[in-house]
C-alpha cells in the first residue's frame, strides 16, 4: 500500500521537495543527443496495426545526426478482415508510464514552476500532435497543441505555451481545463493527418523551461538560424546579416492551438 492510497502523498511530496527543484529553470524531458539509448528504452509506440491496419511506425537513434527520429509510413486502408473499423492511419510515440514510487504510488513529472514546451526538432511537411497526459479522471484525456514547423528540413526550436495545450477526450476537445502541471504523466508525439505517405521527425530534445529560460534559448536558435541560412544562401561568415529577416516562431496561431484539426483515432486506440 503507497501512501498516495494512504491520501498523504501530496504532504510526504511537501515534505521532501528540494529548494533546488523550486529554482529550476529548465527540465529535461528527453535528450536524445546524450542519453540516446537510456531515452529510447523510454519511448513506446503504436499505430492502427493493432487494429489490422498498415501503418508503420518506428523510434530510433539516427546513426548520422545521434538523434532520436521518429518515422514510418502512413497508411488509410482499412483492415481486410476487421469490418468495425470505418477508418485508419495512424501512428505514435509517447514516454513509457513512469515507475510507482512505494512513497508515493504513481510517479509523475511536476511541472508547476515550468511555462512552456521547448523542443528541438527537425521535420517535414506533415502535421503532427503533441500530446501530454497528466493526472486526470479519465485515463482517454490528452492535453495536445499542433506542432507548427515554420523551416522543414531544418533543425529549429518549437516553443509552445504550456497553458495552450487544448484538452481532449477521443479527439473531441473538452472543456477549459488547464494541464494539472504538478502531475504530468507522459509526453508524445502523434500523426493522424489523413495523409498518405512516409513521415519523418527528428528530436534532439525535449525540455519545459521558465519565461527568462525560453528568452535565452530562442535567441540562442534565431542565432544558428540566421548562420545557416547565410551560409546556405551562399553568404559569407563575416558578411552582414540582417536579423529583422528572421524570426523564430512560437507555437501561436491566431486560430485554435489544434488549427481546426480534430483527431479522429481510430475507435480502440489510447496514446
Amino acid at each position: 500500500m503507497s501512501l498516495r492510497t494512504l491520501g498523504l502523498n501530496s504532504t510526504v511530496k511537501n515534505l521532501f521537495t528540494r529548494h533546488t527543484d523550486i529554482t529550476r529553470t529548465v527540465s529535461t524531458v528527453l535528450d536524445f543527443r546524450n542519453e540516446g539509448s537510456k531515452d529510447v528504452e523510454s519511448i513506446m509506440t503504436r499505430s492502427d496495426k493493432e487494429l489490422g491496419g498498415y501503418s508503420t511506425v518506428n523510434f530510433t537513434i539516427d546513426p548520422e545526426e545521434n538523434v532520436g527520429h521518429f518515422h514510418g509510413y502512413l497508411s488509410l486502408d482499412l483492415p481486410k478482415d476487421n469490418p468495425e473499423v470505418t477508418r485508419s492511419g495512424y501512428a505514435m510515440f509517447r514516454t513509457k508510464d513512469q515507475k510507482e514510487s512505494w512513497i508515493s504510488g504513481d510517479s509523475y513529472w511536476d511541472w508547476s514552476n515550468f511555462d512552456s514546451l521547448v523542443m528541438r526538432v527537425k521535420g517535414d511537411r506533415r502535421k503532427y500532435l503533441l500530446n501530454i497526459q497528466a493526472n486526470t479522471p479519465l485515463v482517454t484525456d490528452l492535453f495536445q497543441h499542433r506542432l507548427f514547423l515554420h523551416h522543414p528540413g531544418q533543425w529549429e526550436t518549437v516553443v509552445i505555451p504550456l497553458n495552450d495545450f487544448v484538452m481532449t477526450n477521443w479527439g473531441v476537445i473538452q472543456d477549459g481545463s488547464d494541464i494539472n502541471k504538478a502531475e504530468v504523466k507522459t509526453f508524445g508525439v502523434g500523426l493522424l493527418d489523413k495523409q498518405y505517405g512516409p513521415y519523418s521527425l527528428k528530436i534532439d530534445w525535449v525540455k519545459v523551461m521558465t519565461g527568462a529560460e525560453v528568452l535565452k534559448e530562442t535567441n540562442k536558435s534565431r542565432s544558428q538560424l540566421i548562420h545557416e541560412d547565410h551560409v546556405n544562401n551562399g553568404g559569407i561568415e563575416n558578411d552582414p546579416i540582417d536579423p529583422h529577416k528572421h524570426a523564430l516562431h512560437e507555437q501561436q496561431t491566431a486560430g485554435s492551438p489544434l488549427h481546426t484539426i480534430k483527431p479522429e483515432e481510430p475507435k480502440g486506440t489510447l496514446f
